[in-house]
């Protein structure tokens, strides 16, 4: 008892002497939040002992002119070589600070209200207070903080490019990383129900986009490769905005814009159901309308695929030129062997098409992906976290002791569409101006880019045999409407513009520029308006009608109830009767009745059954259904027998007694002769004939 009491008084004497209470400790002030900065403009790529200039915007919330005592403070970390060092700093995780300085915030110039301009010299092999030592060449982050007192009240993270001592010169063109940039017109092209392409705000809208990339980019000389349907550029080039047109053609001449066909039409699609001929038939369309808006010819050897791809539709492409398919990483990831993730997007994947058979394929790079989706208020940073990714990624090559100008970068948003105009702009100038960085097209990509291997092994990535979607649900109508239509045409004039206006419509129903409601709605008309041609003939009903004679003409009488001449084929069959003038092919005058006179032989008499049926011209098309007629046949009477009959027997009889008289008299001259009155024999020989 006597220990425990001395414990406890030797606790609350230490509490006594320092003030310990338990239970009323305070708990430390929990900071807010920085707030960010927008960095507007900033050098990244500087010489060894030259300085780094920058203009940063404050937030709304945040007034410079609030903070007379603050900060600005720039501090270096040390440089990162991997991509994996440069993402972590992006997101916070930074390497060891190297070096840094302040710059108070008051004596800042200031660009415009709520920004200011910073200027920091760097040295390269001394330390002093008002300059930031970058020693050696290399990708350094940089922070910027503005400090009121002990407090970060704002922050910005970015990145220089610490160049050589020999300045931007002194790099190998092996050890250039090739970079390429793609993109897409990701909106549907649409049909109205008559088939004109809609060209409404959403399509101008999307190709004004594309034009202001286009001149954004163009002082860069950054070369892209873009595929944009054949059918915008007609519409507009006709029916559109014509300054928008031109601005396309102009915008795109410099570049490489794809091959595509006319109107949307699925390649795997077309294969599985054995139509490449339709496919490659839409394909030379589509580049005589591209080669007519933009005065250049498509290029064919690059595929952009934005939609699933089987063995079929990569062989389709392959047989038309295609060397290299741009597969974007969601559809990458599905595909049978493929290493997804884990792939290095600076190789080439080898796509197999078919046994022995096989196709590249080049996937845009993921992390620059989703910065070119970046649509933020500085694309300034957007384009540095780009580029720095980018050098990361030769300088992990080099380190690999592999060739980096023997690999291909493929910059693209996700989904192949076209990026945010400034984000792109940024981006496409930074890589212009860095050493190590060598931007060239998707072309070049197919041809220097290496294989992706694994052990020495070529890394080959499969196919599915089909895709989903049934071109065939759209083929089997077409070809019956084909026909039917062929068949009407054969009776209408020549001239006449329906023909060709059907053949045109019908033509359009495979495109997925169509949606199945308006196929149906389409097809539907269609038929309505082929099957009103034919119904302007009118046809008899059934009726009989006598043949007197062996051979005979019997009248059919045709209405044309329409405005035009209408051509028909008669055609009439019988088992009885013959009908030696064939099919009577006829022309109908318009808004009048017309005999057709049908010649018919007779085999024998009764009563027959005829069938009377009328066709199109071509096709063998019924107008109606067969028409049943009846034939009553007198042309061989009894009376005409027995008269032949009888003047045989009077022919025959007069002969017979003709034959006899002439014997008797030859006989009784004879025995005259032979008489004794006559007083001599005559020799028998002697005796006429």
């Amino acid at each position: 008892m006597t220990t425990r009491r001395a414990a406890w008084s030797v606790v609350l004497l230490v509490v006594a002497v320092f003030g310990v209470s338990f239970g009323s400790a305070p708990s430390p002030a929990t900071a807010a939040p920085a707030l960010r900065l927008t960095l507007v403009s900033q050098e990244f790529n500087i010489a060894a002992d030259g300085s780094l200039r920058f203009v940063v915007q404050f937030p709304d919330d945040l007034q410079v002119d609030g903070l007379p005592n603050a900060t600005l403070v720039v501090t270096a970390y040390r440089a990162v070589n991997t991509r994996a060092a440069v993402i972590d700093a992006q997101q916070g995780t930074l390497p060891r600070s190297a070096d840094t300085v302040d710059l108070p915030l008051a004596q800042l110039q200031r660009p415009a209200a709520n920004s200011v301009l910073g200027l920091v010299q760097l040295e390269s092999s001394t330390r002093t207070p008002g300059a930031l030592q970058l020693a050696v060449p290399g990708l350094y982050p940089i922070t910027l903080e503005v400090r009121d007192g002990n407090d970060v009240v704002a922050e910005l993270i970015t990145f220089v490019n610490r160049l050589s001592d020999a300045g931007a010169d002194d790099t190998n063109p092996a050890d250039e990383l090739r970079v390429a940039v793609a993109m897409r017109a990701s909106s549907s092209v649409r049909l109205d129900n008559f088939g004109a392409v809609v060209v409404d705000d959403e399509v101008i809208s999307e190709m004004t986009h594309l034009a202001d990339i286009l001149d954004l980019i163009a002082p860069t000389g950054v070369p892209a490769t873009i595929s944009v349907p054949p059918a915008w550029l007609a519409a507009l080039a006709t029916n559109g905005p014509t300054e928008l047109a031109d601005r396309l053609a102009g915008g795109l001449f410099n570049h490489d814009l794809l091959s595509a066909p006319r109107l949307p039409l699925d390649a795997s699609q077309a294969a599985d159901v054995g139509e490449q001929a339709l496919y490659t038939s839409w394909q030379r369309d589509g580049d005589d309308l591209l080669a007519a808006a933009v005065s250049k010819p498509a290029l064919r050897t690059v595929t952009l695929i934005d939609s699933p791809l089987d063995q079929g539709g990569a062989a389709l492409h392959r047989d038309l030129g295609s060397r290299m398919l741009v597969l974007p990483a969601a559809l990458y990831d599905q595909l049978p062997n493929s290493p997804g993730v884990v792939t290095d997007t600076s190789h080439l994947v080898a796509i197999e098409v078919s046994d022995g058979v096989q196709i590249d394929a080049t996937i845009p790079d993921r992390q620059v992906s989703a910065l070119l989706t970046t649509e933020s208020a500085s694309p300034a940073l957007t384009a540095i976290f780009a580029v720095a990714d980018l050098l990361a990624t030769r300088r992990e090559l080099i380190d690999l002791e592999e060739i980096p100008s023997r690999h291909g970068i493929t910059l693209a948003t996700p989904d192949l569409s076209l990026p945010p105009t400034a984000t792109l702009g940024a981006v496409a100038a930074l890589i212009e101006i860095t050493p190590g960085l060598q931007p060239t097209t998707l072309d070049e990509i197919g041809v220097r880019t290496s294989r992706l291997t694994v052990a020495g092994e070529t890394v080959l990535v499969g196919l599915p045999t089909t895709v989903e979607g049934a071109l065939s649900t759209r083929l089997a109508p077409q070809a019956e409407l084909e026909d039917e239509a062929a068949a009407t045409s054969s009776m209408l004039p020549v001239g006449d513009a329906r023909p060709a206006d059907w053949a045109r419509l019908i033509d359009l129903l495979p495109t997925s520029a169509l949606t199945d409601t308006q196929v149906a709605t389409m097809i539907a008309g269609l038929h309505q308006q082929l099957l009103d041609v034919r119904n302007l003939v009118g046809i008899p009903p059934g009726f009989r009608f006598t043949l007197t004679g062996r051979r005979t003409t019997v009248p059919i009488k045709l209405h044309n109830a329409g405005d035009i001449p209408l051509t028909v084929r008669v055609h009439m069959t019988s088992s009885k009767l013959l009908f030696p003038g064939g099919d009577q092919t006829v022309t109908l005058p318009p808004q009048a009745f017309f005999n057709v006179e049908i010649p018919i032989e007779v085999r024998s008499n009764g009563r027959f059954p005829v069938t009377l049926e009328v066709f199109t011209p071509v096709g063998d098309l019924h107008l109606a259904p067969p028409v049943p007629l009846t034939a009553r046949v007198n042309a061989i009477s009894g009376l005409g027998n027995l008269v032949t009959g009888a003047f045989l027997l009077v022919v025959m009889t007069w002969w017979v007694r003709h034959v006899r008289k002439k014997r008797r008299r030859r006989a009784a001259q004879r025995s005259s002769l032979r008489h004794p009155v006559n007083g001599s024999e005559t020799p028998a020989g002697s005796l006429p004939d």
